[in-house]
């Protein structure tokens, strides 16, 4: 794994020969604590910064975040306070946070390499080789909390791009070898569920298509969709460490708990050489007041792996949300409840009122055969309960809702 590192540092070794100061900070390394693989960034360039720099690292096999505070230095020499997990017991009543080990480094080969030691209740040796620097932000960054910060507001979205250019430390965390399961699907389009066994949970990815349709695109949407899951994930399970956050201990984060992503489900409902559909569900909670609470479905053009909004499917809708023939057609076309306590609970939930502004729809596959999946999502937190599927129906009964575009792609 150090050595397909390395081989990226290569690539980048045009952003090394660049003077110091033409190098943007902070500045990721990587390399081995001991015996085991390790990835820092420091919030400053060790080669040049004659001074006390802070840092964050992560075991590869972990992918958790640990502060290193800035402790001293002398000449080229610096010192780091590595901090130790922060609960209840320790840092309740506002103690700082124990130190379980301090680091010595110093650079050497013009900063292309630190070297130094590692020392608690044993000294091990530590050896890192700088990968590449990233941009600044407006304000730089001085503390642990600035670095853990950057991830946190960069690549909070599902859209933003995690690439070595954009965060190399955040990329170095997420390029890990995932598990496969098995192959499934239909004749004409297998997929097979992949997972980051540091996080447990498992997310698609298509394996082939018939007519050796193009799978590139989707499996990209795919891996960045999961690879910010992995990361949210991981950045959660960080808050354990006081450096990251401010306050008391948070509760529930002693324990590396990844904040409900590992229990969250995935299931793709429908895969062909043009669509791909799936759902997505779980309870989420990483500080706050409450858990975020979801449960929505995706329909993507595989070719071109874009998710497909409403207003890309159907042709009445309005600022995205549902024109007024769509949303009297699922109205009519959804099943009414007939138990008086379930005529209670859609009367109190708005149910119809509910369509006009959180419909969404999906597909799934049964055999040949596609079904169009009507239901209620993105809802807020306090009505989620209210969401679910509302009507499932053929294809063929929506045929004169659907955009010209949409009714290729649903074409066989």
């Amino acid at each position: 794994m150090i050595r397909k590192i390395l081989e990226q540092a290569v690539l980048l070794g045009a952003l090394l020969a660049l003077p110091a100061t033409a190098l943007a900070d902070p500045v990721t390394y990587a390399g081995k604590l001991g015996n085991i693989d390790i990835v820092v960034e420091f919030t400053g360039d060790p080669a040049t910064a004659g001074e006390a720099l802070a840092a964050r690292y992560f075991y590869r096999s972990k992918g958790i975040d640990i502060p290193l505070q800035a402790k001293s230095s002398k000449g080229a020499t610096f010192q780091l306070a590595e901090e130790e997990a922060c609960d209840a017991k320790k840092c309740g009543d506002g103690q700082a946070p124990p130190i379980g080990a301090v680091w010595r480094l110093s650079p050497a080969d013009k900063g292309k390499t630190l070297e130094g030691t590692w020392t608690a209740k044993k000294t091990l040796p530590l050896k890192l080789t700088r990968i590449a620097s990233r941009a600044q932000t407006e304000t730089p960054a001085t503390t642990p909390r600035d670095l853990y910060d950057f991830t946190d507001m960069t690549f909070s979205g599902d859209d933003a791009p995690i690439t070595m250019a954009a965060s190399p430390y955040d990329y170095l965390k997420l390029d890990f070898a995932p598990e496969a399961d098995a192959k499934e699907g239909w004749p004409d389009a297998a997929y097979s569920y992949v997972t980051d066994p540091r996080t447990k949970f498992a997310r698609p990815r298509i394996v082939d298509l018939a007519g050796g349709a193009p799978i590139e695109a989707a499996n990209a949407l795919l891996q960045n969709r999961h690879w910010h899951d992995s990361l949210s994930a991981l950045t959660c399970a960080a808050l354990q460490y006081a450096g990251f956050h401010d306050g008391p201990p948070m509760e529930g984060m002693d324990d590396d708990s990844l904040g409900g992503y590992e229990d969250s489900t995935f299931k793709v409902t429908s895969l062909t050489p043009k669509l791909m559909s799936w759902s997505e569900s779980g309870s989420l909670y990483c500080g706050g007041a409450h858990p975020n609470n979801y449960s929505d479905a995706y329909v993507m053009d595989v070719r071109r792996g874009a998710l497909l909004t409403l207003q890309d499917m159907f042709s009445d809708t309005v600022d995205g949300k549902p024109g007024p023939s769509l949303a009297t057609f699922v109205k009519e076309k959804r099943k009414k409840p007939s138990d008086q306590t379930e005529v209670d609970y859609e009367a109190e939930c708005g149910i119809d009122d509910l369509i006009g502004d959180y419909l969404g729809a999906s597909l799934k596959r049964d055999g040949d055969r596609q079904v169009l999946v009507f239901g209620l999502q993105g809802l807020p937190n306090v009505i989620q309960a209210c969401g679910g599927d509302l009507v499932e129906m053929p294809v063929s009964e929506a045929q004169a809702l659907f955009t010209p575009e949409f009714a290729k792609l649903l074409e066989p």
